[in-house]
């Protein structure tokens, strides 16, 4: 139920004010529809807004920016995690490889110094070089000499357009 100028308004019956013109009653229709949905959508109208809901486009705007600034910065992230990974990977593969070198040097070996490269096709960037050096070492109490041999085996690898090594260093007594 719904009252016009203090008076009660049944559907289908026409109310007209005394002496008003016959378009009274769809001014007051269209007035009252328009308070109902300003009501409804949350407050005055203003600056040609027409009190629909939904986002404006420079909301939108606003929003796709920061999804966008974010986006940037999270796939940045993921390169340098990646490229992280990567190094890591050479890293390990290098220093089990210098390790596997060492292994096949034996405890004394002879002095001098090696390079080569190692065999495979995933390890064919790979380089090794080994060095052995021999010290004498006089001693303290027995008066007898010790011989120390120093093993050293070098990994080198390029890293785009970057050398990287790794170097393991072992002694030997006798």
């Amino acid at each position: 139920m719904t009252t016009w100028n203090r008076r009660r308004v049944k559907s289908g019956a026409r109310v007209r004010r005394p002496g008003a013109a016959p378009g009274y009653l769809s001014r007051q229709l269209v007035r009252l529809i328009a308070v109902r949905n300003t009501r409804q959508f949350g407050g005055a109208k203003c600056c040609g807004q027409t009190g629909a809901p939904g986002f404006t486009l420079l909301e939108v705007l606003v929003a796709v920016a920061v999804v966008a600034i974010a986006l940037v910065t999270f796939m940045g992230l993921h390169l340098h995690s990646l490229d992280a990974t990567i190094r890591s990977q050479d890293l390990t593969t290098a220093v089990l490889l210098a390790q596997a070198k060492m292994a096949t040097m034996g405890e004394f070996p002879d002095t001098g110094a090696a390079e080569g490269q190692f065999e495979g096709a995933e390890l064919e960037r790979f380089q090794w070089a080994t060095a052995v050096t021999e010290h004498t070492l006089d001693a303290l109490g027995s008066g007898k000499a010790v011989t120390v041999r120093r093993l050293e085996v070098t990994v080198r690898w390029i890293d785009g357009q970057q050398l990287r090594h790794y170097t393991l260093e072992a002694y030997g007594v006798r």
